[in-house]
């Protein structure tokens, strides 16, 4: 239901939600560059406070004990020093004491971290190292006490030789220990420091190419919002230009919802554009209705609704130029007899139904391309398109005896009289009427209620 109503909501809002959520994952991706940047920092800070100084200790510790073999072997030689320099044991516990002092600081740098909790991986190597160093002081603390006792005289020199060379070596095995043990940890640290690297790079990779996906997600979303959009109120607009061109009245079946908080704006442009074309197919409806009603006016009779004398002129003239090039052409004239009797005696409104009833009564009788037109107060008359005088007089003695028959209980009986001519070669409007006109007066003449051709 969320959903729907995001779908509905306003183009603006469905925007800036969905530019909402991409700045979401974005501000993800800084908080978590952030968080693995603060760790790579602390891992830093340990090889910095930590194993570059135990590096320069250690540094200086195998220069120490460079110097220790060089003293080592003045001792084996039993080289002289004049009386200003040390003797080859005095150099050796000088050395000696720098070496314990390097030491020392490694190990209060090693023992400080541990206690502040500076060193966050590893701690097992560290303590490592710390065995080894001590390790390291024994082997240095028992070749002392051997080189006091050589010095002292107590000992054999095979037994010296043998002993210092021995205790040499353990010496010196214990500070390769001790260099081992550094260079493993320094490798462990940089392995470690490379895999928090690739993760937060692989990571990053991935928010970044997330950011983008969504990014042209969104694009794709707004493109295709737009095209659909556009391409209905083009269909509509299509639509009405179909129904003007054809003159029809346009339908639209589309959404019109007075709810415009539940439309985006290019609904609510869709549906006020609807809107506005359904006004204009009803303007343009109501302006054809009116035509008809004026062409009506202009062409039918008000009172019985047939054609009109404006009409019959316009009519007259194109039958006769149309019978001039060989088509066949009557004319019929009808008038009702005595009419004025009729109206002095019942009233002009009951002479008025009888006009009624006469031209219902005659466009019952008349074929579809038959004309009908009222050219006076009781006077009609009657175009008949491709029919020669005999067929127009039948008809006009089939209409005599129509209305001599029918009687109504609301309307007084009557009866009418008939001229009927023919287009003759050369005839005009007027020597055609006139024909017709005289043919009615002869019908008149004769008695009424007669057919004359």
């Amino acid at each position: 239901m969320n959903i729907i109503a995001w779908y509905n909501s306003s183009l603006s809002r469905r925007i800036s939600s969905i530019f909402a959520v991409l700045l979401t994952i974005l501000l993800m991706v800084i908080v978590f560059s952030i968080y693995k940047l603060r760790i790579i920092d602390s891992e830093m800070k340990e090889v910095a406070y930590i194993d570059v100084p135990l590096n320069q200790i250690m540094g200086r510790i195998e220069m120490l004990q460079l110097e220790q073999h060089i003293l080592l072997e003045q001792f084996k030689l039993k080289e002289t020093t004049d009386q200003h320099k040390r003797t080859p044991s005095q150099e050796y516990a000088y050395q000696k004491r720098q070496i314990k002092d390097s030491l020392d600081k490694a190990v209060e740098l090693i023992m400080l971290n541990l206690e502040q909790n500076h060193i966050r991986f590893e701690r097992g190597q560290h303590r490592q190292l710390l065995q080894e160093i001590e390790r390291y002081h024994e082997h240095s603390n028992q070749f002392e006490q051997v080189l006091g006792d050589v010095l002292d005289g107590q000992e054999t020199p095979l037994d010296k030789k043998v002993k210092l060379e021995d205790l040499a070596n353990q010496l010196e095995n214990s500070a390769q220990a001790i260099l081992k043990e550094l260079n493993k940890l320094t490798d462990d640290t940089s392995r470690y420091t490379e895999k928090h690297e690739q993760e937060f790079y692989w990571i990053n990779i991935a928010l970044g190419l997330c950011a983008i996906m969504l990014g042209i997600a969104l694009t794709a979303y707004i493109v295709r919002f737009f095209m659909l959009r556009i391409a209905r109120i083009k269909q509509d607009i299509q639509n009405l230009d179909e129904s003007i061109k054809h003159g029809e009245t346009a339908e639209y079946d589309g959404l019109i919802n007075d709810d415009s908080r539940a439309l985006d704006e290019f609904s609510q442009l869709e549906v006020e554009l609807k809107q506005m074309m359904v006004r204009l197919a009803q303007e343009i409806t109501n302006r054809e209705q009116v035509e008809q009603q004026l062409l009506i006016l202009a062409t039918r009779d008000k009172l019985t609704g047939v054609y009109n004398r404006h009409k019959w002129d316009e009519q007259l003239k194109l039958q006769i130029d149309l019978a001039s090039q060989g088509s066949p052409l009557s004319l019929i004239l009808l008038d009702i007899d005595y009419f004025k009797k009729i109206n002095d005696q019942y009233g002009h409104a009951v002479g008025d139904k009888v006009l009624k009833h006469l031209c219902g009564l005659l466009s019952n009788l008349l074929r579809s391309s038959d004309q009908l037109f009222r050219i006076g107060g009781e006077e009609f008359a009657i175009l008949v398109p491709l029919q020669n005088g005999q067929a127009a007089l039948q008809l006009a003695e089939t209409l005599r005896a129509a209305v001599e028959k029918s009687i109504t209980d609301v309307l007084p009986a009557y009866t009418v009289s008939i001229g009927v001519t023919q287009f003759q070669t050369g005839d005009t409007v007027k020597s055609l009427f006139n024909r017709a006109d005289q043919a009615l007066y002869c019908a008149k003449a004769q008695g009424r209620n007669q057919v004359v051709m």
